[in-house]
């Protein structure tokens, strides 16, 4: 039984694909905290959960220039070395607490996120359509022999996928 569990929106690659975990992996997700902090927006989110996982597995993301236009190369810079998909390159916790991001705070923008687009995050993420089942039931129909169960509580995702192959 591989079990894939959590808000889409936080899940490192190796976590979507059932590899090993490790301390790298929360990693990730402050990569992905960080980003929507200073964004407002999810790095990765899609129209449902499958398109979510799908553009966190390809590591599809970038810094719209509208969103990121005042925030600091160093923060960039932060971000990026967290949303690596290689585990491996990623910012340890030794590493991200080093980085100069960090190390050497410069002054604050007085660039103020926009409450309409925290609460079109929001919005968007209660109302997606759970697991993306749509997509599950095109991967099953094409050969896959496994049985599932979806939950959906509070905003989290529980998805139990057992090979029967």
């Amino acid at each position: 039984v591989k079990v894939l569990q959590g808000t889409p929106e936080f899940m490192a690659p190796e976590v979507v694909a059932f590899e090993p975990v490790d301390f790298s992996t929360d990693m990730w997700s402050v990569g992905v905290i960080c980003y929507i902090l200073l964004s407002g927006e999810s790095p990765f989110q899609g129209d449902n959960d499958m398109e979510t996982l799908s553009n966190i597995t390809a590591a599809r993301w970038d810094f719209e220039e509208e969103t990121f236009s005042e925030i600091s190369q160093q923060a960039k810079d932060f971000i990026s070395q967290l949303l690596q998909k290689d585990p491996r390159r990623r910012l340890s916790s030794t590493g991200a607490l080093l980085h100069p991001w960090l190390q050497h705070p410069q002054a604050s923008s007085t660039k103020v996120l926009s409450k309409e687009r925290i609460k079109q995050f929001l919005t968007r993420r209660k109302w997606q359509v759970p697991g993306g089942t749509r997509g599950l039931w095109g991967w099953l129909s094409a050969g896959a022999h496994c049985s599932f169960s979806l939950f959906q509580k509070t905003g989290k995702a529980l998805l139990a996928l057992n090979r029967l192959t």
